[in-house]
C-alpha cells in the first residue's frame, strides 16, 4: 500500500510540474512583448552608457539624456567631439533593437530671441539625427522637433545650468507597425 501511494504522490507531482511547464508556455500578448522588448532596450542603455546619460523608463518609453559633459557650446548645433564615442555605443544599442522608433527633442537654455532658439534647438536635433545615421541608424526610424528654451531641466541662472538646458533628449518608442 506504502508503494501505491508514493506511486501516486510521484505521478501527480510530475502531472503538476507538466502543467505548469504548459502554462508558462501560454502565448505572450503583444503588451507583454512591448514591455519585455523595452525592457530589454533600457537594460542595454544601461549598461552602454549609464556613465554619460540619465536612462528611464518613462510609461512605455525609454528616455536618454545625456549628462555627463557639454554636449552643445554657446549658439552651436554640433555635439561636441568628446562624446562622439558615447553616441557610438549607444547607436550600436538602437541599431540591435530595430523595432523602435526615435523622437529626438532639441533644447536651448533661454539666453537670445525665442524665435532663435527654436531654430537652434531644432538644428541640434537635427544634428544629433545626423550623427545617429553616421553611425548607421536608419533615419526614417528618427524624428525631430526643436523646444527652444521652453523646457529646462536645470536653472538658466547659472552657466551650469545653461550647459545643461542646452541639449538633445531622445524617447525611444515600440513600433507596433513592424508586427
Amino acid at each position: 500500500m506504502k508503494m501505491k501511494t508514493k506511486t501516486r504522490t510521484i505521478i501527480f507531482a510530475v502531472l503538476i510540474l507538466f502543467t505548469a511547464g504548459c502554462a508558462s508556455q501560454k502565448k505572450l500578448t503583444s503588451e507583454e512583448i512591448k514591455k519585455i522588448y523595452m525592457q530589454d532596450i533600457y537594460t542595454a542603455l544601461t549598461n552602454e552608457i549609464s556613465n554619460d546619460a540619465e536612462v528611464a523608463i518613462v510609461e512605455d518609453s525609454v528616455k536618454v539624456i545625456f549628462t555627463n559633459g557639454i554636449l552643445f557650446k554657446v549658439n552651436e548645433n554640433v555635439i561636441v567631439n568628446e562624446l562622439h564615442p558615447c553616441f557610438s555605443r549607444f547607436a550600436k544599442v538602437l541599431n540591435k533593437y530595430t523595432n523602435t522608433t526615435i523622437l529626438i527633442t532639441g533644447h536651448t537654455d533661454n539666453r537670445g530671441d525665442e524665435k532663435i532658439n527654436i531654430d537652434l534647438s531644432q538644428k541640434r536635433a537635427d544634428s544629433a539625427k545626423k550623427l545617429l545615421a553616421e553611425l548607421e541608424v536608419i533615419e526614417s526610424r528618427i524624428f525631430t522637433l526643436g523646444h527652444g528654451s521652453a523646457i529646462s531641466i536645470d536653472t538658466n541662472n547659472t552657466l551650469e545650468g545653461r550647459a545643461k538646458n542646452r541639449r538633445v533628449e531622445f524617447v525611444i518608442l515600440y513600433n507596433y507597425y513592424d508586427k
